[in-house]
């Protein structure tokens, strides 16, 4: 499979990172990204269960994700609830189903969805969504390679979120949604503060993060408390 190389670095940095003090925002960030690169797929995104038994997003590539899997019915829902995967090569046959889902993801240019899940032994901890701009996006290869990042993922948000304590694991999993939430209230303020959308925000609260070794959701919180000034985060440093 020519993915291969490049499938090895990405396990190779998750790795790297799931043995540190890791940022589990950014990790997830990293993974989408990583799936679209290596899959072909157009977008995709990182989904976790709350303590209500709903999807809320941890990393998306774009918000029209976002939408689609937190607000309707459909192929990501179905994964969590059932903890199988879900593969709709055509958009249109999944009418029947879903067909809210159906409409609107058409209507925004998708033609095809999968969803994997994010799994811990007997447990399913949310799904990674993964949508095409054509029927058959991925193939059985591809859909493994997706399902491996869905297993890094659950990894990655269990040990951010697990303590040294019997507790059910879906009870504790807002922990990572509260990084989340944060991270989005700092993109608000940084959209706001230099007339930007929320790509673009996000893209500066990033490179920030990367430049000062800060974790995404510490950063974003000293932008929200006032602590960190908007500014300094939109202002690149001058190159020497």
């Amino acid at each position: 499979m020519g993915a291969s190389a490049p499938l090895l670095e990405v396990l190779v940095r998750s790795v790297d990172t799931l043995i540190g003090d890791f940022d589990v925002v950014e990790l997830a960030q990293q993974l989408v990204d990583s799936c679209v690169a290596l899959t072909g797929g157009t977008d995709a995104g990182l989904f976790v269960g709350n303590h209500l038994g709903e999807l809320r997003m941890l990393a998306a590539t774009d918000e029209r994700a976002r939408a689609l899997v937190e607000a309707l019915d459909g192929p990501a829902r179905h994964t969590y609830s059932t903890g199988a995967p879900a593969v709709i090569d055509d958009i249109a046959a999944a009418g029947l189903v879903w067909p809210d889902f159906a409409t609107h993801a058409g209507n925004r240019g998708y033609r095809s969805a999968y969803a994997l899940p994010l799994r811990l032994r007997s447990d399913t901890l949310g799904a990674l969504a993964v949508l095409g701009d054509g029927p058959k996006t991925l193939n059985r290869a591809q859909l493994r390679v997706g399902q491996t990042l869905a297993d890094i993922a659950a990894i990655g948000v269990a040990q951010h979120v697990l303590r040294p304590r019997v507790e059910p694991i879906q009870d504790r999993l807002p922990v990572a949604l509260n990084d989340r939430a944060t991270v989005e209230h700092a993109k608000a303020v940084l959209a706001e503060h230099g007339g930007l959308d929320h790509a673009e925000a996000f893209a500066c609260l990033r490179a920030h993060a990367l430049r000062t070794g800060r974790r995404l959701a510490e950063l974003a919180g000293g932008i929200v408390s006032g602590s960190i000034d908007a500014g300094t985060v939109l202002t690149v440093p001058a190159r020497g």
